[in-house]
């Protein structure tokens, strides 16, 4: 036993190559110990785990597969979802729903992925009722911060994937994620400013007494870059005036949209304002 050694013993080592080895057991008993080289153990470890989900569902936090978790009295310390790759082959549209992890360790970090391999059905991802939203591209955020039927994410197309982690007890998301359509409609009954997060937007005017103004601000000192647009609908049967900033031109034909139904393309090139559509 004297001459036996310790892992203090070792050379600790800035790498690791395949013809290094690990002791293990063949047999659970003295001297059952044998040396393994880590190339000899590629096909014993799996390095990610597939699971598909054939229909809508919550991400299982035990194994489906491992008796031992037929009780809710056992819980792993880790939920078994983490590290998974999830591919979701429903025949129609899925809802895959990020479970409550409140109950494991506050300082719990996992990660999965999400992939749609429907026939272009849509996936949605979302968190659990009346829990904390997920925080992703897509989702419709409220003030009280929770999640409802009607905070989710979407995986459009086939082979669209999601990459989701918890942190801090929030749900996180990126990834190939959108919102329920493909354009994003706000309506407006006031003047209005417009800002970045308007960009792409179709803005839906629907005053109803008198005219409003739609203001550019200065696209450089709001960090508006050339090729940033919006759409303006007037649904109203009153006018609706485009005005910028001292200093600022706006390149357009007229600055008007007076009639119902009228609609303009409005950019910047990053310096100055450009329209085009019903203007007059």
């Amino acid at each position: 036993m004297g001459n036996r050694k310790t892992f203090n013993d070792f050379i600790e080592k800035s790498a690791i190559n395949k013809d290094d080895y690990l002791i293990g057991y063949d047999e659970p008993i003295p001297g059952g110990e044998k040396k393994f080289k880590l190339s000899d153990l590629r096909n014993f470890v799996k390095t990610n785990e597939l699971v598909v989900l054939s229909k809508s569902s919550k991400l299982p936090e035990t194994d489906p597969e491992d008796p031992i978790f037929d009780s809710d009295v056992v819980k792993p310390s880790v939920p078994f979802f983490s590290g998974k790759i999830f591919h979701v082959k429903s025949s129609d549209h899925a809802l895959i729903e990020l479970p409550n992890l409140s109950s494991y360790s506050s300082d719990l970090n996992i990660m999965c992925l999400i992939t749609n391999m429907t026939d272009h059905k849509r996936v949605e991802i979302k968190t659990e009722n009346e829990t904390p939203a997920l925080n992703a591209r897509g989702v419709l955020q409220y003030e009280s911060g929770l999640s409802d039927a009607t905070t989710v994410t979407f995986l459009k197309k086939k082979y669209d994937t999601g990459v989701f982690y918890y942190s801090e007890g929030k749900w996180y998301g990126y990834g190939d994620l959108e919102g329920p359509a493909s354009l994003n409609i706000q309506n407006i009954t006031t003047d209005y400013v417009f800002s970045l997060r308007d960009e792409d937007k179709i803005l839906h005017f629907k005053h109803e007494n008198e005219g409003v103004k739609v203001h550019l601000p200065d696209p450089q000192a709001h960090g508006m870059k050339s090729g940033t647009q919006f759409f303006v609908h007037n649904i109203s049967n009153n006018w609706i005036e485009f005005e910028v900033d001292s200093g600022i031109n706006f390149h357009a034909r007229a600055k008007y949209l007076r009639k119902k139904y009228d609609d303009a393309v409005v950019y910047t090139d990053g310096y100055e304002w450009f329209a085009t559509g019903d203007l007059s």
